[in-house]
């Protein structure tokens, strides 16, 4: 998670990230002794770059309530009426993929992956503004 995180703010010119992560309150401590102990120096983030860890809202309840007042997408300025799970909402749509993917190779796998999300990606484009 560290790698992947890093190398997409890597090169960003951005004062302020929010990520929204199930596991923020865990993945989030000690992240910048993360940064500065084992991060390559070509993706540790920019330093005026603030990273600001929320967990999402139907994530929440499963968390400590003590806290946890930090990482409450409620609380955070900013984001709005924002509630963070928007990557999780298009999992129910491709669950059937998992049957169907499950006895390919990875390649054949990661092909019918990309082409069924590339799918759902235009379909979501072409229908923008429709009422």
């Amino acid at each position: 998670m560290d790698y992947i995180f890093g190398s997409a703010v890597s090169s960003l010119d951005l004062l302020l990230v929010i990520i929204s992560y199930d596991v923020a309150c865990q993945w989030f401590t000690n992240l910048q002794s993360r940064i500065d102990s084992y991060w390559p120096e070509e993706i540790k983030p920019k330093e005026q770059l603030e990273i600001r860890p929320l967990i999402p809202k139907l994530h929440e309840p499963a968390h400590e309530r003590l806290g946890h007042e930090q990482y409450s997408f409620n609380y955070a300025a900013g984001v709005g009426k924002t509630d963070g799970e928007c990557p999780e909402r298009i999992w129910s749509a491709h669950n059937a993929l998992g049957n169907s993917t499950k006895n390919q190779g990875p390649g054949s796998r990661h092909d019918v992956l990309d082409d069924h999300f590339g799918f759902w990606n235009w379909e979501k484009y072409i229908k923008m503004g429709e009422c």
